[in-house]
């Protein structure tokens, strides 16, 4: 399918347009002169104003700013905002002068960064390891911020310096890339990288140059590629974002080189990920990672859901794969997805975007605020409000304009000289009018999508007379003359259906039409509702709710109080309700086990999981020697050296670690504030789980740093989750 320009294309009144309304007014609450600081500071020159905080100047440096290249060209294209595209000008403008002050085509804001990339021309392991060591955080997925922006603003608005740009840049890399052979460069690929592969492969299509096509492979992560080529699902315990953006580069990567075996791998991708890791609103993961996919307890059990990050660039790979070859189930995900997840993650007041949308029953979701909070989801959200609506309402398939998704939005770029315009209201209503308004009379084909969840278009009438459609994939085709003022109306079922999780479990979401229902679940203990600026704002640190006394649902009961999840704000909710086919004590008993894990929760002052990426980087990790151990679903660190993070302390009074046993004896010291709590040494024995307390005394410092050392030349035990208990 070839989707139409987002400046074609106008959304109408409806939340969908509000949300890009909104999302405009929190773009440019952003100051330009601070996200381009430290872009400023790397090429020496003078800043303009102090940068931004938050993951702004913790090593993330700069990356916003890629984030609003992309952002404010959207903008533009969607509202025909002239500030946005003034302000996106003027950023490519600081940026070329950044780029003449470094020298060599380089341009970025990480700390170091032109350093740290260029010292890989040595081809030395030691520069790799530097590049993932725990001093940088994830500089490729950062500078990838900037090729994207870059890439974006040249394709949406047809402006030719930010291509001037990136291509410079990109060709500042390729001359390192020249001298780093193919197994340091496959073991550099092992640190997140973002969509590096993607935007090498969209420049080689924007430039015809094939080194970047060729470069495009070589950022393609066999680790990653070579078993999605076998068919396999290896995608357990993975960090669920550093594999998606790969996934959409495998995509591009077809259509820039040729070879389809790319395109096979990614959508060998997106089967795994949309029909056994996805729940209802389109999104994935647990704390970031890929859980088991025949076990979606940690989806109903954590406190961090779906992140957002994932579903938007879920869409990308959709839409890559569907202008390739166009399938019904890549249109009914992209609508989940652009219904539920989309809709639901920006604030339709303040405009604040949201991180994990926790799939908890009667857990809440926070939003950020424009001057403090830069996540990556801040980024993601700033995008995907802008366009993804509108990229996705209308098409050409086969040389017919095609109406994809029922929300209200005209264009006339479907067909030249045809007007198509969308009246609808899903899931208040199931009435659709598509308004067919050629210059003059004229044949020609009309493709109306039926959504997998309708089965049919109700009562199909042009000009209130019933007429006949062929029937294509997912879709009919009504062609006849069409005539000025022509009007195309049917009907969608808008009855109540249940859905469970994939795998198979007894919790069970409800939706109506498009879209996900929900029942609010009251306001108490919002904690952190409007996250500040700390590390972890971004995560929904209230209270959990007991599963035990929520109402166990038999089959076919509907719960009361239900309304599409995106119109739930500022409120706990229920998405997911348990389920009994008779057993109603069993299924009770069973909840009431699920509940043994809150006294912990609530008694913990601090958490921090090692091996998984985010928490790392939240609690300041640091290490030598170390490496990262997955096993089934969950990830473990040992170390031969040491490692530690920084953990709040106040108020605790026990440390506890969680160990794995490994086949060799293992021995370490753990220190807390430098203060030796335990030395533990264990025989080999592969595989044993141990929850070890440690007493902390009276009262300290509000934060201290916990670190393990290995001793007596024997490697570290592996450790997983690290607790401050009160």
């Amino acid at each position: 399918m070839e989707f139409l320009p987002l400046d074609r294309v106008r959304l109408l009144e409806s939340p969908f347009a509000r949300a890009v309304e909104t999302d405009l007014q929190y773009a440019l609450a952003l100051d330009p002169d601070r996200l381009l600081s430290p872009f400023r500071r790397e090429a020496g020159l003078p800043a303009r104003a102090p940068g931004y905080g938050n993951w702004e100047d913790s090593g993330l440096d700069g990356h916003i700013a890629g984030h609003q290249l992309s952002a404010l060209s959207f903008l533009w294209a969607a509202t025909g905002d002239a500030e946005a595209r003034r302000r996106l000008d003027a950023m490519i403008a600081d940026l070329a002068e950044c780029q003449l002050a470094n020298g060599g085509g380089y341009v970025g804001g990480i700390p170091g960064g032109q350093a740290l990339f260029e010292a890989l021309a040595t081809d030395d392991d030691a520069a790799v390891a530097n590049l993932g060591s725990s001093e940088h955080w994830v500089p490729w997925y950062n500078l990838h911020k900037t090729f994207q922006g870059l890439i974006d603003a040249h394709a949406v608005t047809g402006a030719q310096e930010p291509l001037r740009i990136v291509a410079a840049l990109a060709d500042w890399w390729l001359r390192i890339a020249d001298r780093i052979d193919d197994a340091t460069f496959e073991r550099m690929l092992d640190t997140e990288f973002g969509g590096m592969n993607d935007a090498f492969a969209l420049l080689a299509t924007l430039t015809g140059r094939a080194e970047y096509a060729a470069q495009a492979e070589r950022f393609s992560h066999r680790a990653v590629l070579d078993p999605l080529l076998r068919g396999e699902d290896a995608l357990t315990g993975l960090h669920a974002n550093t594999q998606i953006p790969k996934a959409v580069g495998y995509a591009s990567t077809a259509q820039a080189t040729g070879d389809d075996s790319y395109l096979r791998a990614a959508d060998t991708f997106w089967h795994l990920v949309v029909e056994h890791r996805t729940v209802a609103i389109g999104g994935n993961s647990v704390r970031e990672h890929f859980h088991d996919a025949r076990d979606f307890t940690p989806m109903i059990d954590d406190r961090e859901g779906p992140e957002f990050c994932n579903t938007y660039n879920m869409l990308k790979l959709t839409r890559t794969l569907a202008e390739h070859a166009l399938r019904p189930e890549l249109l009914d995900y992209a609508e989940r997805a652009i219904f539920n997840h989309v809709l639901a993650s920006q604030h339709p007041q303040h405009g604040g975007f949201v991180y994990f949308t926790s799939m908890r029953p009667r857990h809440y979701r926070v939003y950020s605020q424009a001057q403090l909070g830069f996540w990556c989801c801040v980024g993601t959200g700033l995008e995907a409000q802008a366009r993804s609506a509108a990229e996705w309402v209308f098409g050409i398939e086969d040389g017919s304009p095609a109406v994809n998704l029922y929300l209200p939005a005209e264009t006339d770029a479907a067909l030249p000289g045809v007007r198509l315009r969308v009246q609808a209201d899903l899931p208040r209503s199931g009435d659709v009018v598509v308004s067919v308004d050629p210059t003059t009379a004229r044949r020609f084909s009309l493709r109306l999508r039926v959504p997998a969840w309708a089965g049919a278009l109700i009562d199909l009438q042009v000009n209130g007379r019933t007429v006949q459609a062929s029937d294509a994939a997912g879709a009919v085709v009504i062609e006849r003359d069409w005539h000025p003022g022509d009007r195309v109306t049917f009907g969608l079922p808008i009855e109540v259906r249940a859905e469970r999780l994939p795998d198979g479990s007894p919790w069970q979401a409800f939706l109506a039409g498009p879209s996900v229902l929900a029942a609010r679940s009251g306001e108490a203990h919002l904690d952190g509702l409007r996250a500040d600026d700390s590390r972890m704002g971004h995560i929904a640190h209230g209270p959990l709710l007991p599963f035990v006394d929520l109402p166990i649902l038999s089959p076919g009961e509907v719960p009361a109080g239900l309304e599409p999840f995106a119109d739930i704000h500022d409120s706990r909710y229920t998405v997911y309700w348990p389920t009994a086919d008779g057993d109603v004590a069993t299924r009770r008993a069973e909840l009431r086990d699920l509940d043994d894990g809150l006294a912990l929760d609530a008694a913990t002052v601090d958490a921090v999981a090692l091996g998984e990426q985010q928490p790392e980087s939240d609690h300041a990790f640091a290490g030598t020697g170390s490496e990262v151990l997955t096993i089934g679903d969950r990830r473990w660190r040992t170390t031969t050296e040491r490692m530690s993070v920084r953990m709040q302390t106040s108020g605790a009074r026990i440390l506890r670690v969680r160990y794995l046993t490994r086949s060799q004896s293992t021995a370490v010291l753990v220190h807390v504030a430098d203060v030796l709590v335990a030395e533990e040494r264990f025989a080999g024995g592969e595989g044993e789980v141990l929850d070890i307390d440690y007493e902390l005394g009276g009262q300290g410092p509000t934060t201290a740093e916990v670190r393990f050392t290995a001793v007596a030349g024997l490697p570290s035990p592996a450790v997983g989750t690290l607790r401050m208990l009160r």
